[in-house]
């Protein structure tokens, strides 16, 4: 057992290692926790102009539906930076993100909002 709690750090370790995930995929998973804080609360949903479809609307806006989409003006460093706030309730898209975490990806990362709402670059 002692030599398991010595080992933990390294088990840790290569548990978070591997490739970074494609744009695309970041991307939709903004797409998903943005979706359902617009189901959730009224203030997301206003903020980001959406349609009928959520998904299909941002999907369309960004084109990250694409698989070879790639991110230019935000960059992936600043959408990533910004997307922490969503992961509040963890990284699973089990439960939404809170309105007040949503509120502030979308106030206080304008520009990475702006992408979401289709402002030009």
């Amino acid at each position: 057992m002692r030599r398991l709690l010595h080992c933990w750090p390294l088990v840790c370790l290569i548990a978070c290692s591997g490739p970074d995930a494609p744009d695309a995929a970041v991307c939709r998973d903004v797409v998903v926790r943005l979706c359902q804080s617009a189901a959730a609360y009224s203030c997301v949903a206003v903020q980001l102009d959406l349609g009928l479809s959520c998904e299909a609307t941002l999907l369309q806006r960004t084109g990250c539906e694409d698989d070879a989409f790639t991110f230019a003006s935000p960059t992936r460093e600043r959408v990533l930076e910004c997307r922490e706030v969503l992961l509040s309730r963890g990284t699973s898209t089990d439960h939404p993100p809170a309105c007040a975490d949503a509120t502030r990806f979308l106030t206080g990362c304008p520009d990475v909002a702006g992408f979401f709402r289709g402002d030009p670059p």
